[in-house]
């Protein structure tokens, strides 16, 4: 049984999408939300990997070149190095086929590397415990192949897209294809799946549950957990559309109630 009930999750998803159909089409709306969304992912993105810098901090570097003390050089490389794979590889959102080119071109962005799949053995976790311990580098190339014969589809409903994403997110994460890098660009890869089935790209907290619930799927198989993380995510993108459609109508209309005499 699952551990998390997503039913009545997946129908207010379907609702709230079916509300902001126009306002995806309207490029005054896209527009500020997708630049947000590089930002934040971005910095989020990062932040899940250890990275302390804030989300106006990364905004700052970005827009300025500006740093501040109380960071590495490495942290504001890590940020520079993923804008530009998102910018490359991602913008503008659009539906793509998800390739080993591009997942290794946007790993090579992201690490400064050529982008290669590993050659050695890696494991997730710490120097006093490893949580996971990624497959044989030899079976890397074939398990990759599998994967993405998985990862290209368009399903039928929200509850089909979020649960072959959330799945086929595991799997890229258990594989570990990359020296590093693999969470990063795992979760362009979740990204690009949502864009792919008509649904907005995401953001996790670091101080989610995010990296739970790869323990909890481990130990009993489960998904619902991690399901349930990006559709909440996906709730809120929505929000953000739904708060920029707001504020465009408010605008228009202050505009309309304006008189000018000449």
């Amino acid at each position: 049984m699952a551990l998390i009930d997503n039913e009545k999750l997946y129908e207010n998803i379907e609702k709230k999408l079916e509300l902001i159909k126009a306002a995806k089409e309207q490029p005054v709306i896209m527009k500020p939300f997708i630049k947000d969304f590089a930002y934040r992912f971005c910095w989020s993105s990062n932040a899940l990997e250890g990275n302390t810098l804030s989300l106006d901090e990364t905004i700052c570097l970005i827009d300025y070149d500006e740093v501040r003390s109380g960071h590495t050089y490495t942290e504001y490389q890590e940020a520079k190095n993923l804008y530009k794979a998102i910018k490359k590889e991602m913008l503008p959102l659009q539906k793509r086929e998800i390739t080993e080119a591009w997942i290794k071109e946007a790993n090579g962005e992201i690490i400064e590397t050529d982008g290669n799949y590993r050659t050695g053995s890696v494991y997730i976790g710490n120097l006093v415990e490893a949580v996971y311990y990624s497959p044989n580098a030899d079976n890397v190339p074939e398990l990759m192949d599998t994967f993405l014969k998985s990862a290209n589809f368009e399903g039928t409903s929200v509850k089909e897209s979020l649960e072959k994403i959330a799945l086929t997110h595991i799997q890229f994460e258990r594989i570990h294809p990359f020296k590093d890098g693999n969470g990063r660009v795992g979760r362009m890869i979740l990204n690009q799946q949502l864009i792919n089935n008509g649904l907005l790209p995401v953001t996790f907290s670091a101080k989610g549950k995010y990296r739970q619930a790869f323990r909890i799927y481990d130990r009993n198989k489960d998904t619902s957990s991690i399901v349930h993380i990006i559709g909440k995510a996906q709730e809120e993108a929505i929000s953000r559309i739904t708060q920029l459609d707001i504020s465009l109508k408010k605008s228009l209309d202050i505009n309309k109630g304006e008189q000018f005499e000449w």
